[in-house]
């Protein structure tokens, strides 16, 4: 089965991008025989995700969209992270 490019590439530039990002690796997630370490990696994306809303709040606050930038980074590092991972356990099966 062919993906799209964008399929492959999944990253967020707000804390907004997640609910899209994350569903579509929990989908990827459901396909695959239950792992808990995964589950536990979209997990803690998740409280990233919730951290970042909050740091994007302060940005608004002192005007300072740059403010984030860190932290999306991480939290796209670790996204990417877990899409190799669910690569691995999909060629394992």
């Amino acid at each position: 089965m062919w993906h799209s490019f964008r399929d492959i590439c999944l990253n967020i530039e707000s804390s907004l991008d997640w609910l899209e990002v994350g569903g579509e690796l929990t989908r990827q997630l459901n396909k695959l025989p239950y792992n808990p370490d995964l589950r536990k990696f979209i997990h803690n994306i998740d409280i990233m995700v919730t951290e970042l809303s909050k740091y994007e709040v302060e940005a608004r606050r002192i005007n300072k969209p740059q403010y984030t930038k860190e932290k999306v980074d991480e939290i796209n590092k670790a996204i990417d992270h877990l899409e190799k991972l669910i690569l691995i356990a999909r060629l394992v099966m």
